[in-house]
């Protein structure tokens, strides 16, 4: 069985060291909305169970600043391997990032 949650699940952990920067947050707040699959034995396919469908956060249009959307892909991790091994300044293959997905 899987369990399927919200990134915003659960409650914040106060830690008990003092952190460095003291206005550090999280994105945590209690949020509810799970979801839990299991592989059916009658079809032997995949199925979802909704035990609740409801969040109490707000949702963002989009995925901007989000995660997993700021992650490189396949060809965006060959393009900096590439650059970084012509010595290629970090601030220079950034630009050349952020132009090949304008294009």
């Amino acid at each position: 069985m899987l369990q399927f949650v919200c990134q915003r699940s659960c409650d914040y952990k106060v830690l008990e060291k003092i952190l460095k920067h003291e206005a550090t947050g999280s994105r945590k707040c209690g949020c509810m909305f799970m979801l839990h699959g299991y592989l059916s034995r009658e079809t032997n396919g995949w199925r979802l169970n909704i035990l609740n469908r409801v969040h109490n956060h707000e949702m963002k249009p989009s995925l901007e600043g989000h995660i997993l959307a700021g992650r490189l892909r396949e060809d965006d991790k060959k393009i900096v391997r590439d650059l970084t091994k012509n010595f290629v300044l970090p601030k220079n293959i950034l630009l050349n990032l952020k132009r090949k997905r304008q294009a």
